[in-house]
């Protein structure tokens, strides 16, 4: 089994959980958990096809050349309705699976010596699989909501096909921010799913670093 799961699992048999919380976590993350070998395998070429290795945090430009951009308020990784919004573009990019990486080089979000987060997920899976069958618990410290909602934490989202990429950075000062890339062929949709009303757009306008000010076109 992969050490890092091994740890992880043994951070959630802490006697500080409840144990109905510790009977959700631990299940989610052997069902879920990214192992290593398949990472360094395949993963990581897939991830580095896509954002800049180099790159380790916002302001810095996460992507490649090559892709097109648009942005949106973070502060979670996802709502129900962005999440099925991108599912809808990664049936179209072709995408078998996804993966969310928590970003072990971010710049902003607070310092730990936790393991950080790292899962593989069917593309079919279904919101209420995401959240752990726990949707209206979310608020508990259980895997889904460091996944979901903590705000202080920066992921990598991208899919097997490596057409797309989604970096939130939760934590990212007080303007925290998604920055969606995508393949051309992959403009229309992402950009029907993802539509902004102009007022929401002046404003994350506002919000955007200055390097990705004449990237990004609402």
């Amino acid at each position: 089994m992969d050490t890092e799961l091994i740890q992880i699992l043994r951070e959630y048999d802490s006697p500080e959980l409840g144990f109905q919380d510790r009977d959700l976590s631990k299940p989610y993350l052997e069902k879920y958990w990214l192992d290593i070998n398949e990472f360094n395998s395949f993963w990581h070429f897939v991830k580095n096809k896509i954002f800049n290795p180099d790159s380790k945090d916002l302001p810095e430009l996460m992507f490649n050349k090559g892709f097109g951009l648009l942005a949106q308020k973070a502060g979670i990784l996802f709502t129900k309705e962005e999440y099925y919004a991108l599912q809808k573009c990664m049936k179209a990019a072709g995408d078998q699976f996804f993966v969310i990486i928590e970003n072990k080089r971010t710049l902003h979000s607070i310092r730990s010596n936790h393991i950080r987060l790292r899962f593989n997920y069917p593309v079919n899976t279904t919101w209420n699989e995401l959240c752990n069958d726990n949707e209206e618990h979310l608020t508990a410290e259980i895997s889904s909501y460091d996944l979901l909602i903590n705000p202080q934490k920066h992921f990598f989202v991208f899919g097997d096909s490596g057409k797309w990429g989604k970096y939130t950075a939760n934590a990212y000062d007080y303007t925290p921010l998604n920055i969606i890339g995508f393949k051309p062929e992959l403009s229309s949709i992402f950009r029907e799913q993802f539509k902004q009303q102009e007022d929401e757009q002046e404003e994350i306008r506002e919000w955007l670093p200055q390097e990705y000010k004449a990237l990004i076109k609402f």
